[in-house]
């Protein structure tokens, strides 16, 4: 119940965007901080992700997808939905303020208030709130390089935070596809009524290219130091471009999104873990490097 309520899974990978962003800044950091603002974050997703429930239970309850969330299924009242994203969005802005950065605490307000606010109101107006949307995805990793130090004008993690963007939208217009039926029974504002299948699956890859464009692009601008990360995300990058061209020679079958979907977040997952470890990873290397002078 907790985990469907929160969605669990997807608040992590936001919660983990943060540790990312903390520990791309290029100078001596305190883990534990890191560590503790991403579980400040994970509560703050969480929180928002349990009142987002509570906001839309009416179109959950229409939709395939959402109808086995606890407030549509009456395992959770209104009240006790209100009252758990009550104390998970407390929580992470205690934990927030742990930190006594005013800059951070005011970006997790801001985060919270454009999701529950903006974000969600957007949806019941237009098919393309997910554009304004993805800007949510972004502030995490911001947080985190502001509270190791980093300034907000620096290249790298506005390249970042574009990265995270350009994710987000492919991500929920996958979704679309893979639940079609969802789309038009949510009572939202179609999204195939503005765009045919065909040619969102267009821009699906048009947009997946730019991502991986932008990642490609972070290795070049140094995002990644160590040789072992680089190899490793290139085969990953190398076996997604490949699921990628299978798509879009596919028919167009909600499993063939579904499957897209899922290959598209492990492979985030798996770039988010590795521009988490690679400064560790690159000092290994500076130091197997030394060793093999000194034994050479």
């Amino acid at each position: 119940m907790f985990m469907r309520l929160t969605r669990a899974q997807l608040s992590f990978l936001v919660a983990f965007s943060s540790l990312t962003g903390y520990l791309l800044y290029p100078a001596e950091s305190n883990v534990a901080h890191g560590l503790l603002l991403c579980l400040a974050v994970w509560l703050l997703a969480a929180g928002g992700s349990a009142l987002n429930q509570v906001q839309e239970k009416d179109v959950d309850a229409r939709m395939f997808r959402t109808r086995n969330r606890p407030l549509v299924t009456g395992y959770l009242g209104k009240r006790s939905g209100i009252l758990i994203s009550g104390l998970l969005i407390i929580a992470g802005l205690s934990v927030l303020s742990y930190f006594n950065n005013h800059l951070v605490f005011l970006l997790g307000c801001f985060a919270l208030l454009w999701y529950n606010g903006v974000y969600t109101s957007l949806k019941r107006l237009t098919p393309f709130a997910v554009l304004p949307g993805s800007l949510c995805g972004a502030i995490p990793p911001v947080m985190g390089w502001l509270l190791a130090g980093g300034l907000a004008t620096d290249y790298r993690i506005i390249l970042l935070a574009g990265i995270i963007v350009l994710w987000q939208v492919p991500h929920f217009w996958l979704l679309a596809l893979a639940y079609p039926e969802d789309a038009r029974r949510s009572g939202l504002p179609n999204l195939f009524s503005r765009i045919r299948p065909e040619r969102l699956r267009r821009l699906i890859l048009i947009w997946i290219t730019a991502l991986l464009t932008g990642i490609a692009s972070g290795n070049l601008f140094g995002l990644l130091k160590a040789d072992v990360i680089r190899i490793a995300l290139l085969v990953a990058m190398l076996l997604f471009v490949g699921m990628l061209i299978r798509y879009s020679r596919s028919k167009l079958e909600p499993t063939a999104s579904s499957r897209l979907f899922a290959g598209l977040n492990l492979f985030m997952a798996l770039w988010f873990v590795g521009m988490s470890v690679d400064r560790y990873a690159a000092e290994n290397n500076h130091l197997l490097a030394c060793l093999r002078a000194f034994l050479g």
